[in-house]
Parts: C-alpha cells; structure tokens; sequence
C-alpha cells in the first residue's frame, strides 16, 4: 500500500499493546501541551504618531512530516513534528516514511496526520516539494532523515520552506553531581542510538559523577537494542 487514511491510523493505534499505546499518548499530550504555549495571537497597536500596526499569525495550508525508516524508526519524530503544526492550525499535514510501521500509523493517529505515504529518501522530499499524481505539494518539509534526505532539503528550500538541514545526532548533558547519573547516561544513549556519527557529550565539574554516568552507560548498553550503534 502505498497511502494509509486515518482510520488506517486509528486502527494501527487500537491494535497496539496497551503500555505502547500509553506512553504515545502521554507523549502527544506533553508535546501539544509545550507547543500551544509557544502559539502567538494577533497584535494591533497605535504608535504616537497614530499610525496603526501590528502583525496577524496564520498557519501554513499544507505540511510536510519525514519520519526516517532507516537504521531506526522513531513514532517520536512524527508526534514532535505533526503537532506543532496541528498546534499552529495547519488544516492538512502529511506523513512519509518508508514501510510505516504500526508504532508509527499510531503516532501519526494521535498527531492528527491528515495522509501517511510509504516512500522514503530523497525522492520522497521531492514528492513533497513539487507534488505527484498522488502526492499534493507542501508549503514547509519538517523531519530528520539520512544525509540524503538533508540533502534533498536543501536542495528544494526556497521551492518550499524547511525546518533546517540537520546534521547526525548530538546531544549536551550539563550537570553537577546532584543529578541522577542513569537519567543522564539514558539521555546521552538515547541519541547514541540514532547513529554510528551521533554526538553525545556529558559536561560536568565532577570527576566522580562522570565516572557514575560511565558506569551507568556501560550497564545500559548491555541490554539496549541497538547496543552496537550506540556503542
């Protein structure tokens, strides 16, 4: 198949086990919840000399998701990007990601995707940015991807609007020895995940609590999936 509507989405979300399914929607809850406190109104004002001005906030029509289906599938990176553009009154945003998974259907339910399209890569942001037979044009292209996608990105800005061309993953843990060493060696892992370039970095004045974090790294990885990648 190569586009799902969103009772396909829906459906994916019911037939999730339970606690999968919970923590997606505890995490929709947490993005929209940060995202409609960013939302700006309408200003109008009256400068001394009497001359009216102000600025109108209006979202774009159409949005574009990319959500990698490579080394790894992340439902994070469609309720992260879908969301804020729901948040913002977007009326049509749209998923693609290569051979979506269940996890991801799931996520693009409770994101409110409008379409999903199983194709991924370069030829997926070109799609997006200049429209198919089947793939309408979008006004903005947000997601991360492989350094092909970046590269597609940049090469269609100013066709369309992107969110950034993002490099390999990295991450900056600062803390003192008053934080919890298995949250910060979590936090670095999680991007160690993404890929063999990521970038996790701990800054911290103590030896000691460095030394904890390591240990804590170590036992984490014994038992994490991608322990190889991460590693």
């Amino acid at each position: 198949r190569f586009a799902f509507d969103p009772d396909d989405c829906a459906r994916a979300l019911a037939d999730l086990p339970a606690p999968v399914a919970d923590a997606l929607r505890l995490a929709a809850h947490r993005i929209a919840d940060f995202h409609t406190r960013q939302r700006e109104g309408d200003v109008r004002y009256t400068d001394g000399d009497g001359v009216r001005l102000g600025w109108r906030v209006r979202p774009l029509q159409r949005v574009g998701v990319y959500a990698p289906g490579g080394k790894a599938r992340y439902p994070s990176s469609v309720l992260m990007s879908a969301i804020p553009a729901r948040v913002a009154g977007v009326p049509e945003v749209l998923l693609a990601t290569p051979r979506p998974t269940p996890e991801l259907l799931a996520a693009a339910s409770l994101s409110g995707v409008s379409r999903v399209f199983d194709m991924g890569g370069a030829q997926a942001i070109a799609a997006l940015a200049y429209g198919t037979e089947a793939v309408p044009r979008v006004d903005k292209i947000v997601g991360p991807g492989n350094i092909y996608v970046a590269c597609a990105k940049k090469l269609v800005f100013g066709t369309v609007a992107v969110d950034g061309i993002a490099g390999p993953s990295e991450i900056l843990v600062v803390a003192d020895d008053h934080a919890d060493p298995e949250v910060a060696a979590a936090d670095l892992l999680s991007q160690a995940e993404h890929d063999e370039l990521a970038y996790p970095l701990l800054v911290t004045l103590s030896r000691a609590f460095a030394d904890r974090v390591a240990a804590a790294v170590a036992r984490q990885l014994a038992d994490l999936p991608r322990r190889d990648i991460a590693s």
